[in-house]
């Protein structure tokens, strides 16, 4: 590759000398960001999620309440949550991450028709983080 050179009032710079300086730059922000408060769904240094907010656990609640027994129909179950999980709304971002994560695992179950052991296993784990941040609203 040829190296361009930007000439102006006389002083000649590389652009790939810029350019290497400004990708640490751009992705400094986002490294950090992702060492922030916010636990990530589904891992394990995550630390898990703070209480949430009453009235979000009580739609939670809600929620993992209807629909068939997860342990006799986990396929079933998953199908029955997916569209009231997406319609919940909250300012406890974390925990809306973790439904999100839920979610994506339901999906992905409902679409293996229950073999993907994966969405199982990140299912269980959403479950756990969810049930940190309002004790006792998961199945």
């Amino acid at each position: 590759m040829g190296r361009q050179v930007a000439v102006r009032a006389g002083r000649a710079r590389t652009r790939p000398a810029v350019l290497a300086l400004a990708g640490p730059l751009v992705a400094l922000p986002l490294a950090l960001s992702a060492c922030g408060a916010g636990a990530v769904p589904g891992t394990a240094s995550g630390g898990g999620l703070a209480k949430a907010p009453q009235a979000l656990c009580q739609k939670l609640n809600a929620v993992f309440s209807d629909g068939p027994d997860p342990d006799a129909d986990p396929v079933g179950y998953a199908l029955s949550q997916i569209l009231p999980l997406t319609q919940l709304h909250s300012t406890d971002t974390a925990v809306i991450n973790t439904v999100s994560a839920v979610v994506a695992a339901d999906r992905s179950l409902v679409k293996s028709n229950g073999s993907d052991h994966a969405a199982t296993k990140a299912i269980k784990a959403g479950y756990a983080e969810l049930n940190q941040a309002c004790p006792g609203v998961t199945p």
